[in-house]
């Protein structure tokens, strides 16, 4: 039986519907639909034989609500058959992660949990806030007890979620292993082999 990683995408999220309405009001619009892969659909592909991935549509992505989201990726945890997953998670499912499972029991043993330019912190953004998602990140030390092997991934050229966001993460999971880019920006690529390799190679403990 192959083992599995669970993917969780990113998500805009806002303080009031105000904001929203003023985001939907000036945010770019792009009438040619992009035909343009995705570093996690490469992740798939390269890790096929051996995991099998579960990529959940997190509900209401462009005015995310944590409860939502921690409703529908319970849902998911009963397809979770492998006794030690990978978990990884994108900008807002990086902090979706973070806050999840810093406020909740985990019965399984997550063998490598990936953070992806997560947001800790409102400083620095501009309309979009962390909302619902916002927690206590003192308390994510608890991730250490049931995870493997905690791994950070930022670029510090990003103008999205500032790098600063992972330094605080670092601070308060020293455990982790934090790989730092300079020019991936907010990780919208086709190809992330440096995380393919990571994934590959670790082993299980």
């Amino acid at each position: 039986m192959k083992k599995q990683i669970l993917f969780i995408r990113g998500g805009e999220c806002f303080d009031s519907k105000e904001d929203f309405y003023r985001f939907l009001r000036i945010a770019e619009i792009n009438l040619i639909p992009e035909d343009k892969k995705h570093w996690r659909d490469e992740v798939i592909e390269k890790i096929s034989d051996n995991y099998d991935s579960i990529v959940p549509t997190m509900p209401v992505r462009e005015n995310s609500d944590y409860e939502a989201w921690k409703i529908w990726f319970e849902r998911h945890l009963e397809f979770i058959y492998d006794e030690s997953p990978i978990f990884l998670g994108t900008s807002l499912g990086g902090t979706f992660l973070l806050k999840y499972l810093s406020e909740n029991n985990f019965s399984k043993k997550i063998s490598q949990l990936h953070l992806v330019a997560p947001c800790v912190s409102d400083e620095g953004q501009e309309l979009e806030k962390l909302g619902s998602f916002n927690f206590d990140v003192s308390k994510i030390d608890r991730i250490k007890n049931i995870c493997n092997n905690i791994h950070v991934w930022h670029s510090k050229d990003d103008t999205n979620v500032p790098f600063f966001n992972s330094e605080i993460v670092m601070k308060n999971l020293p455990e982790a292993s934090l790989h730092i880019f300079a020019d991936r920006g907010h990780f919208n690529i086709e190809s992330f082999p440096e995380i393919i390799e990571v994934i590959k190679n670790i082993k299980e403990k």
